[in-house]
């Protein structure tokens, strides 16, 4: 019977060891899966605080603790509870330094006591105030992978006694294990954080270029088109595509009223919109553009009170035109307007339907029309200046156009005031009858004038190109000169090396031929102040490449240095009384009218202009020698 107890006895003893071993196992394991768990949870769990909870209920299990929290530091002086376990949470703050947790956090050290209270570096405030008893405590600094201090695991009140060394051990562990986990918990988020900026910014860096894209293209229409109405189409097409849209309209005041009328359209009905006109201030499109601010409404159906304020986008949906819509057959659901204005006037660019399968009208559609009204309104600012500075420029030109014509008079005007005096004392049949003719020519001459003029008015630049004998046309210029330059002692000569024939505009060379040699006469100069006679010559020949070259050449004091520059150009004249600078412009752009070009050589007592005159389809001057 004694074997027997002792056997059993044995026995007992055998597996309280065994289970208490088990117990001190299933322990250890609690302590190994707490530690993976905080591992795991630093992974998966982006949200910070979460990740604290997760942390401190695991460690409040291993350490057998009533409850934890978790200190992170705040700045340098400072310690903020991020996660306290029991019934009623506070956020708790202290200074580094103050209380135990403070002291932890301030010297790096464990702290362990059995019973707080008889501690003086304890603090029962909080004790008192949520009516919590603490009696033992565990505090276990953390630390960064620098080894910086990052704040402070507390634990409090064992529930089996007090912490003895193996739990600050622990703690100390699973503090850094919750120091790693945090620290990655809060890189992984900023990570997150920043993929998330990054893929926003690509998407904003997306749009803008997108956007920079349409303002270039728009700029390029801009500087291309040659009309207005072209223009507004262009940069509209791409305004409806950038913004998608199904239909579009551009409409600009007009008239003293400032009604606006439908300049141009895109999509719906733009045939049928085209040229209607409404009242300023009334529609979307007139408040947008009176009172200069975009708008969009997004279902135009939708009325507020039989008397919009047109304050809110609500309000402006009352001031839909059905009208318009029912004549023009086109019945928007959407509407974006926002206002162009430019010195001259104000107008909308009215956008119609976004396509299906998008976001209705939005601040960003906004915007970015805004952005491309911007661009319209500054190209047509631009068309209308541009058409503003040619229309002034032309009337200048043909100001200029005049003064040349009144310039280039003189001359018929004085042969036929000459042979009008010729004419009355001549008795003799066949004399009268070639003064009647050489006056007949020089009205020609004078009609052919005006006609230029009247044609380079509506726009028509073109040369009268004819054949023309060569020896029969000098010849008659040569007699038409002949009476001007000898009344003034200056000897013309006429060489024609070529008698062919020629295609050219004979009004237009003759004029230009006659302001050659008026151009001659007074640079030589009258009898008395010259030292030696004049001569002016006209030689008429022919380049291998079949160009009719005519040279002009004078023994006059040359042409002075400081002019020779600016010698085509328009009003540049020299010495010259009553001058009015339009000659030698005139014969140059008589020459470029013809595709030809001028060359002047001068020295002191010699100056020789050449005028070069391409030939096409002309037969050569042997061909027709026997015609001279």
């Amino acid at each position: 019977m004694r074997e027997t107890r002792q056997r059993d006895g044995g026995w007992s003893t055998q597996s309280q060891e065994i289970a208490g071993l088990r117990e001190q196992l299933d322990l250890e394991h609690s302590k190994l899966l707490a530690l993976q768990d905080i591992g795991a949870a630093s992974g998966t769990i982006l949200d910070g605080d979460e990740l604290l909870s997760v942390i401190a209920s695991r460690i409040t299990r291993v350490m057998e603790a009533d409850r934890t929290t978790i200190y992170l530091l705040d700045g340098e002086k400072t310690l903020v509870s991020r996660v306290a376990e029991g019934a009623e949470r506070h956020e708790i703050r202290i200074n580094v330094g103050e209380g135990l947790a403070g002291w932890c956090a301030q010297t790096g050290q464990v702290v362990n006591i059995d019973d707080v209270y008889r501690d003086a570096r304890f603090d029962p405030a909080w004790d008192q105030k949520t009516g919590y008893r603490s009696r033992s405590m565990l505090c276990a600094p953390m630390r960064n992978r620098t080894g910086g201090r990052m704040g402070v695991v507390q634990c409090l009140n064992k529930r089996n006694g007090v912490f003895h060394v193996e739990d600050e051990a622990m703690l100390s562990a699973l503090a850094s294990q919750a120091a790693v986990a945090i620290e990655n918990g809060k890189f992984f988020v900023q990570t997150v954080q920043k993929n998330m900026e990054l893929l926003e910014t690509k998407r904003e860096l997306e749009r803008k270029v997108a956007e920079l894209d349409v303002l270039m293209e728009i700029a390029s229409i801009a500087a291309s088109a040659e009309r207005l109405d072209d223009l507004l189409e262009g940069v509209l097409k791409r305004a409806v595509d950038a913004v998608g849209v199904e239909a579009g309209s551009i409409l600009l005041s007009e008239g003293p009223d400032g009604d606006l009328r439908f300049r141009c359209a895109v999509g719906g009905a733009p045939e049928k919109v085209k040229g209607v006109r409404i009242p300023a201030g009334t529609g979307i499109c007139g408040w947008v553009a009176q009172n200069g601010e975009p708008r969009f409404v997004n279902d135009v159906g939708r009325r507020e009170g039989p008397s919009a304020s047109a304050s809110t986008p609500a309000d402006l949906a009352g001031r839909h035109l059905a009208d318009v819509a029912d004549r023009v057959g086109y019945h928007p659901r959407s509407v974006l307007a926002v206002p162009l204005a430019w010195e001259d006037g104000v107008g909308a660019l009215e956008l119609l339907n976004k396509q299906k399968g998008t976001a209705p009208f939005s601040d960003d559609d906004v915007r970015f029309a805004t952005l491309i009204a911007s661009h319209i309104s500054s190209a047509i600012s631009i068309a209308t200046a541009r058409a503003r500075r040619d229309k002034q420029e032309r009337l200048s030109t043909i100001g200029q156009l005049l003064s040349g014509v009144i310039h280039d008079l003189k001359t018929p005007m004085a042969v036929i005031a000459g042979y009008t005096r010729e004419l009355v004392d001549e008795n003799d049949r066949a004399a009268r009858e070639t003064y009647a003719d050489a006056i007949r020519r020089q009205v020609e001459l004078i009609n052919a004038m005006t006609r230029e003029t009247i044609a380079f008015a509506r726009g028509d630049r073109s040369v009268w190109v004819r054949k023309v004998y060569l020896k029969q046309f000098f010849e008659e210029l040569r007699d038409q000169l002949v009476r001007e330059l000898e009344s003034k002692g200056i000897t013309i000569e006429l060489v024609l090396e070529d008698k062919g024939v020629a295609r050219l505009d004979q009004h237009k060379i003759q004029r230009a031929v006659h302001n050659l040699a008026r151009n001659a006469a007074e640079a030589i100069g009258p009898p008395h102040a010259r030292k030696r006679g004049g001569t002016f010559r006209i030689t008429v020949s022919r380049r291998s490449d079949r160009a009719v070259i005519l040279s002009f050449e004078d023994d006059g004091p040359g042409i002075p240095e400081e002019i020779r520059h600016r010698l085509f150009e328009s009003f540049t004249t020299h010495g010259k009384e009553g001058g009015t600078g339009l000659g030698l412009a005139i014969v140059q752009k008589v020459a470029e009218d013809h595709g030809g070009t001028m060359e002047v050589e001068s020295v002191p007592g010699h100056t020789v202009f050449r005028m070069i005159l391409p030939q096409k389809d002309t037969a050569s001057s042997v061909d027709l020698e026997a015609q001279g």
